[in-house]
């Protein structure tokens, strides 16, 4: 494994974050993980939304179900101009 800024190779473990290990470099002193989660919601979760939203059902609604804010929800329907 390497430095993602620096590309060292001198390395060590630095604690953990969410259970994930941490890295931290010698040569350059930047902290990383070896690998990156991607994050946000699947446009699958996003679509699913959208259909129930115009299907008639409110914001809050969407949220009881989905566990997903109604802001973040109402976001997607700026996004797609529905609102």
């Amino acid at each position: 494994m390497q430095c993602p800024r620096c590309y060292s190779q001198e390395i060590f473990k630095n604690g953990r974050r969410k259970s994930r290990q941490c890295y931290k470099c010698k040569q350059c002193n930047r902290q990383f993980l070896e690998s990156y989660l991607p994050w946000g919601y699947s446009n699958d979760i996003k679509q699913l939304c959208l259909q129930m939203y115009l299907n008639g059902m409110s914001l809050r609604k969407i949220q009881q179900l989905t566990n997903i804010h109604h802001t973040t929800i109402l976001s997607w329907l700026k996004k797609a101009k529905m609102k």
